[in-house]
């Protein structure tokens, strides 16, 4: 089952047509400077010319620093030089991409799709840095509280926090696992040290509330499905009470045919609707 890591925007850099020109003859040729130096950037961007971009949209947040577009653009320029760096020099260079986005952030007004890059690239930033806090902080912030939010990115956003606690539960499960019982995956787990099992039962109580979540905004998101499924399995793996186990043996396997019939009735839809060949 393909498990969404992490959500963003793709970016493509397009040259812009115009900026608002306008004031004193000093500002009206810094604009026209850095319209130009915006485009060639974009070009010198798409062709992977990633140095010269890098340069190109820093002279344009010089040149017209209120600009959200030419901070985006210099924050997506800056993540992807990071990409290829590590230790301190990776961090620094994070940061200054982050420094840039909440820029554009703060610059975007009624810009839905602007705001809406920045907030995902934000969250991206801080889960490729491997602050899960942060990540899941600026997941939300780009959902509740955010009139730009579609049904869609609301529904894969808690969905993508609720899949990050089913993981944190099954790890600290799996950690407890009896390797003479590898017959039944979903037996009993012997929390023995009270923290694994505290971190255990928030992160899978937190789980739940994030697929809700999901399936309030989207009641046919089947992934969503499965993994409330996934779900009631650690509850059966975290009890030793046989009819609680029974119990939420039969609610995990009836979601999870549920999740199958809706994949099928989706995949039959989707073929129905491909053009004939």
């Amino acid at each position: 089952m393909k498990v969404l890591r992490y959500i963003f925007i793709a970016l493509s850099l397009t040259a812009v047509a115009a900026l608002a020109l306008g004031g004193s003859a000093c500002t009206f040729a810094k604009k026209v400077i850095a319209k130009d130096k915006l485009n060639q950037g974009a070009l010198a961007y798409n062709r992977g010319q990633t140095e010269r971009a890098a340069q190109l949209f820093k002279d344009t947040t010089e040149l017209i620093p209120d600009s959200p577009n030419a901070w985006l653009y210099y924050g997506a320029v800056l993540r992807k030089e990071y990409m290829s760096m590590s230790g301190d020099e990776r961090k620094k260079k994070a940061d200054a991409a982050l420094v840039a986005y909440n820029k554009a952030l703060d610059l975007s007004q009624n810009d839905c799709k602007l705001k809406d890059n920045a907030m995902g690239y934000i969250a991206t930033i801080y889960d490729e840095l491997g602050d899960e806090e942060k990540h899941r902080e600026w997941l939300l912030k780009r959902v509740e509280g955010n009139d730009c939010a579609d049904k869609t990115t609301k529904a894969v956003t808690y969905y993508s926090i609720a899949h990050q606690y089913w993981t944190c539960a099954y790890t600290q499960s799996t950690r407890y696992a009896d390797k003479t019982k590898t017959a039944d995956p979903f037996h009993v787990r012997n929390f023995y040290y009270e923290p694994d099992k505290l971190k255990f039962d928030d992160c899978l109580e937190k789980g739940f509330e994030y697929i809700e979540k999901t399936l309030k905004v989207d009641p046919e998101y089947a992934d969503a499905m499965s993994y409330k499924s996934l779900l009631f399995r650690e509850r059966q793996k975290s009890t030793k009470n046989e009819a609680e186990r029974k119990k939420y043996e039969q609610e995990a396997e009836a979601i999870a045919k549920q999740a199958m019939e809706l994949m099928n009735q989706q995949k039959e839809k989707a073929a129905a609707k491909a053009p004939q060949g």
